[in-house]
């Protein structure tokens, strides 16, 4: 009997551990990979690409995202690659369990192309609209455990071009410990 009851404590310890160890959703050393997908206020189309983080501290992560945006018309297609590098500020003393809130900014390029198409196939392109622009943002994490969670990241840049709000919907994978 002893050792059925020894075993069970054992056992729950070992969860309580286990349960305790998922409920830190933000640390040092953490690694987040977010496959994701948005939509802004200047249309286009829904714009795709990947963001990553790295746990600089308990707080504090550093990262970048990649987004691209594609969109035509019958004689017209556009491309736009919005390429940016952020730092934000994990809101880790909140009590929300499975909730990683955060909030940052940081800077970004937009290389924009266009080809216009004639009726024979051909036709001529360009780049135009490229340049800087600051992005600022909030955002969420929800974690279904320690290795996933559902992630909502709203956008807004008023410099530059491109410039507008927008969110992006992901998929967090956790990379480390």
């Amino acid at each position: 009997m002893k050792r059925k009851i020894m075993v069970t404590v054992l056992a729950l310890a070992v969860l309580a551990g286990t349960a305790a160890a998922g409920t830190k959703e933000f640390w040092k050393g953490g690694i987040y990979v977010t496959p994701q997908i948005g939509v802004n206020s200047w249309g286009g189309s829904i714009p795709f690409g990947v963001n990553a983080e790295y746990g600089l501290t308990e707080n504090i992560g550093i990262g970048g995202s990649v987004m691209l945006n594609m969109w035509s018309e019958e004689y017209w297609s556009s491309t736009l690659i919005n390429f940016n590098a952020d730092v934000a500020y994990h809101f880790t003393k909140l009590n929300a369990e499975k909730f990683d809130l955060y909030a940052g900014g940081g800077l970004g390029y937009s290389a924009y192309s266009w080809k216009w198409k004639d009726s024979s196939g051909g036709g001529i392109g360009g780049t135009g609209s490229s340049g800087i622009y600051i992005p600022i943002f909030v955002g969420g994490r929800y974690y279904f455990n320690p290795k996933m969670a559902v992630s909502l990241r709203l956008v807004g840049s008023l410099t530059g071009h491109w410039s507008g709000f927008g969110g992006v919907l992901g998929v967090t994978f956790v990379l480390g410990k």
